[in-house]
């Protein structure tokens, strides 16, 4: 109970922190969820399954014969109807009733899951798109000083302030800029055709042009991850929950070697007399159960190592990810510190039209604060994304 109380806290804590960017972040993650057709495909799938399941658990169908026999004329026809109805060892049904209503339970934490598991799957798809956006604005503008470059020593040039070989390098630099630009920009097509994939084929222009800046999550302590993922896992109680559910499949086995048994009515007429009766039949399962429960343990040990495999992966992850947050947070804010308020450009700029700097040394200057630049977002990017998949589970999953 304390337990719980301390992962509401956590939770509000984390939700109270969020600025409106991040809330309009989940906002957007909801309403791409609402249109996805993998989530509902996932939960019809789950359905099937487990009605599957509690179809094993019904009765077999009554059985009726009719038959009609001639005889010789001084003898007469015959004529019988049977109803036979035919069921198990009566505690095999309630054994079974169990292991189905664990597995309903478990299905439906399996459900959750999956639906973590695409709003992930979406979350990292809008951090993509916000990368090649960054970078795409990153270069226009890289772009843009370029065409002011070579308009002005174009007209320089044909005063003599230029040669026609440091034109052409401004020209060489700006086409370099324009083939990485049409690379990321068809990335960055490919990566909007999959969003309207997501969002069940319906267009989000608008969507997108809100993905400006990342959601402002941020890196807890391991004791709050831990807690998450014993208290707030979905795919933990699944895994828990279907151990119990094979554990009590393994008990209706056990049951169902006992006799089973046939009830039924028989109706004959024969040489004008009409003769009532009842049926009475046992089913010996001396063949049919060869194995079952054999079977059902090594399924029930089979998960149980699975449930062991599962939370450990989960844990072994979260810590990865956790770490990797940690490092590249480091990185970004070196980085962050020694590239100031990416000013380099406009100081460039001014130390060109000063005469401080020749336009071969401006071209190198800029060429390698631009590679500076693409490696700050490259790690922005990198850390978002580690980031995103640390918080898997404070993702809402309703």
């Amino acid at each position: 109970y304390n337990q719980m109380k301390s992962l509401i806290g956590i939770t509000t804590i984390l939700t109270i922190s969020l600025s409106a960017q991040a809330q309009n972040f989940d906002q957007l993650l909801n309403s791409v969820l609402s249109n996805n057709q993998a989530v509902a495909s996932s939960r019809y799938a789950n359905e099937s399954e487990l009605l599957n399941l509690k179809s094993e658990n019904n009765l077999p169908d009554p059985e009726v014969e009719v038959e009609y026999q001639w005889g010789r004329h001084e003898v007469g026809d015959k004529f019988d109807i049977n109803v036979s109805q035919g069921f198990d060892w009566p505690g095999v049904y309630r054994a079974r009733g169990k292991a189905i209503a664990t597995a309903s339970r478990a299905m439906e934490f399996l459900d959750r899951s999956n639906y973590i598991d695409k709003k992930l799957e979406i979350k990292l798809l809008f951090i993509d798109i916000i990368n090649a956006r960054k970078n795409i604005s990153l270069l226009k503008s890289r772009i843009g000083i370029m065409d002011e470059l070579i308009d002005k020593y174009t007209h320089g040039q044909e005063r003599g302030e230029l040669t026609i070989l440091d034109i052409n390098k401004i020209k060489i630099e700006r086409a370099k800029l324009n083939n990485s630009l049409s690379s990321i920009e068809s990335d960055y097509e490919m990566l909007c055709s999959t969003l309207v994939g997501e969002n069940g084929g319906k267009e989000c222009n608008s969507l997108i042009e809100q993905l400006n800046e990342y959601p402002d999550d941020m890196i807890l302590p391991v004791d709050n991850y831990e807690m998450m993922l014993t208290e707030n896992n979905p795919m933990n109680n699944y895994s828990s929950l279907m151990s119990q559910s094979q554990a009590q499949m393994v008990q209706a086995e056990k049951l169902s070697r006992l006799p089973g048994f046939t009830l039924g009515y028989h109706h004959s007429w024969e040489d004008g007399d009409v003769f009532n009766g009842l049926v009475v039949g046992m089913t010996l399962p001396f063949f049919s159960t060869r194995h079952k429960v054999k079977a059902a343990k090594a399924m029930q040990q089979s998960l149980a190592y699975q449930e062991e495999s599962v939370a450990s992966q989960l844990h072994a992850t979260m810590m990865g990810n956790r770490n990797k947050a940690l490092s590249l947070h480091r990185q970004l804010d070196s980085y962050g510190k020694a590239l100031g308020n990416d000013d380099n450009a406009r100081l460039l700029k001014m130390a060109l039209d000063g005469g401080q700097i020749s336009i071969l040394d401006y071209l190198g200057e800029m060429a390698y604060f631009l590679e500076a630049r693409q490696d700050y977002l490259d790690l922005q990017y990198r850390y978002n994304q580690a980031l995103a998949e640390l918080n898997k589970y404070t993702l809402v999953t309703e």
